[in-house]
C-alpha cells in the first residue's frame, strides 16, 4: 500500500474543524482511495522567537505602518514556508511515497526531499488578490505570487476545488495542463447522515441560507429574496445557520428563524446543523466571493435545489437549469425570486432534486472524490 504523507499544521485524524473539516474529510477520502495515510506535522511557532523572527516581523509590521497596506503572512512569506519547512520531520518524510499538502505546499520548496508533492486547493495568490483580499501590500503580494507559481510548479500533482483555480492555475501559474485536475470538495457532513428531502409541492416554503459571512455571503439578498416570495402568494421562511449573530433590523421578522452558529464538533449542534438540510426545500446562498462552497455539496446531498451567483468556483457545484441555478453577478432579490418562483410553477424543482442526487453521487460527494483521485493517480503514477 502506497504512503502519503498528509502535511498540516493540524492533525487530520482527530481535528473536524479546521478549514471547515475540510482537512478531516480529505484524510478521509485518501484512505477511501486505498492509501495509507501519514500525519506529517509542522510548527506554526517554530523559532518565533529568534532575531531573524523578530527582524522580519518588525520589517513588515513597519511597512504596514508606512503604506497601510495588509501584510501576507503564513506560507505567503517565504521566511514563514522556510521555517515550517525547518519543523518538519524529514525522517518521517523519507518514509512517504508522496507528499499530499491541503494548502501550503509552498513548504515544500524550502524542503530537501525528492518525494513527489500532490498540492490541493480551491484557489490560487492570483485569484484571491481584490477578491477575497483587499489592501493588500504590494511587496508581500509579489512574494506570494512567486511562492504559489514555484509551488505548483513543482508539484508532481496539482488538484484545485473548481475549473475557475484550476484554469488559474495552468495559465497564471503557467503549469502542465496534463498535471492539473478538478475535484470538487465533498460534503462536512458524514455520508450515514445525509438522507434524500421529499421535494416542495405546497404548503410552507422553508428556504435555507448558511454562512458564516454576512456580508459576503449575500444576506441581505437572501432575505429580500424571501420577501419578494412571500409578496408572490407563497408561504416562504428563511432558515439561517452560520451567522452568530443575526442583524437587529431582521430579528423581529416572523418569517426568518436564526439557529446561529453550529459547531459541528458538537454532537447537539451537528445534529441540529443535519436537521436544517432536512426540513428545508431549497438552499439559498447568493454569495459574492467563493472559493468553491462545502455547503453546496451538502445541499446536494439532501437534493435541494441550490440558488446562488455564478461567481469563482460555484458553477462546478451549481449548474444552471440542472441542479438549480446560479446567477450573474449583480441580479437583484426579485431576479432571484422570480427566478424561484417560476421554477416551483413549472415544476423544475423536482427535476432540480432529481439531479442534485445525481451530481452528489457522481461528483460531489467524498465517495466520488476518492474514486477520482484514485484513478488521477493511477494514472500519473
Amino acid at each position: 500500500m502506497k504512503k502519503i504523507g498528509y502535511v498540516s499544521s493540524v492533525n487530520p485524524f482527530s481535528d473536524r474543524k479546521a478549514w471547515s473539516g475540510l482537512i478531516y474529510k480529505i484524510r478521509e477520502a485518501i484512505e477511501l482511495a486505498g492509501y495509507e495515510v501519514v500525519w506529517i506535522p509542522y510548527n506554526l511557532m517554530y523559532k518565533n522567537n529568534t532575531w531573524q523572527y523578530k527582524l522580519n516581523d518588525r520589517y513588515w509590521n513597519l511597512r504596514h505602518k508606512i503604506f497601510h497596506k495588509d501584510i501576507l503572512g503564513e506560507v505567503h512569506s517565504a521566511f514563514n514556508a522556510r521555517r515550517y519547512a525547518q519543523s518538519i520531520n524529514l525522517e518521517k518524510v523519507e518514509e512517504c511515497d508522496y507528499l499530499f499538502f491541503p494548502g501550503g505546499a509552498q513548504i515544500s520548496l524550502f524542503l530537501e526531499t525528492s518525494i513527489p508533492v500532490i498540492y490541493l486547493a480551491d484557489a490560487t495568490i492570483h485569484k484571491m488578490l481584490n477578491y477575497y483580499w483587499f489592501n493588500i501590500d504590494k511587496a508581500a503580494f509579489r512574494i506570494a505570487k512567486s511562492l504559489e507559481e514555484k509551488a505548483s510548479q513543482k508539484s508532481f500533482i496539482n488538484i484545485r476545488a473548481s475549473q475557475w483555480a484550476n484554469d488559474s492555475v495552468i495559465n497564471d501559474c503557467k503549469c502542465d495542463k496534463s498535471r492539473c485536475f478538478v475535484l470538487e470538495f465533498g460534503a462536512n457532513i458524514d455520508s450515514k447522515d445525509i438522507t434524500s428531502n421529499n421535494t416542495w409541492e405546497s404548503g410552507r416554503l422553508n428556504v435555507l441560507f448558511s454562512g458564516v459571512d454576512w456580508e459576503r455571503k449575500g444576506g441581505d439578498i437572501a432575505v429580500k429574496t424571501v420577501d419578494f416570495l412571500r409578496t408572490k402568494g407563497l408561504d416562504a421562511h428563511l432558515l439561517i445557520v452560520g451567522i452568530k449573530e443575526l442583524p437587529s433590523r431582521y430579528k423581529s421578522i416572523d418569517y426568518i428563524d436564526h439557529w446561529g452558529f453550529l459547531n459541528k464538533n458538537n454532537s447537539e449542534e451537528y445534529e441540529k446543523y443535519i436537521q436544517a438540510y432536512k426540513q428545508s426545500h431549497i438552499f439559498l446562498l447568493p454569495t459574492k466571493a467563493e472559493c468553491a462552497g462545502v455547503v453546496f455539496s451538502e445541499a446536494a446531498g439532501f437534493g435541494l435545489p441550490c440558488y446562488t451567483f455564478a461567481t469563482g468556483g460555484t458553477t462546478n457545484y451549481v449548474i444552471s437549469d440542472y441542479n438549480g441555478f446560479a446567477f450573474p453577478m449583480g441580479c437583484t432579490p426579485e431576479a432571484f425570486a422570480n427566478r424561484i418562483y417560476n421554477d416551483i410553477i413549472q415544476g423544475k424543482i423536482q427535476h432540480y432534486h432529481v439531479n442534485a442526487l445525481a451530481l452528489f453521487k457522481d461528483k460531489l460527494s467524498w465517495d466520488a472524490w476518492a474514486t477520482r483521485f484514485k484513478r488521477i493517480m493511477e494514472s500519473e503514477v
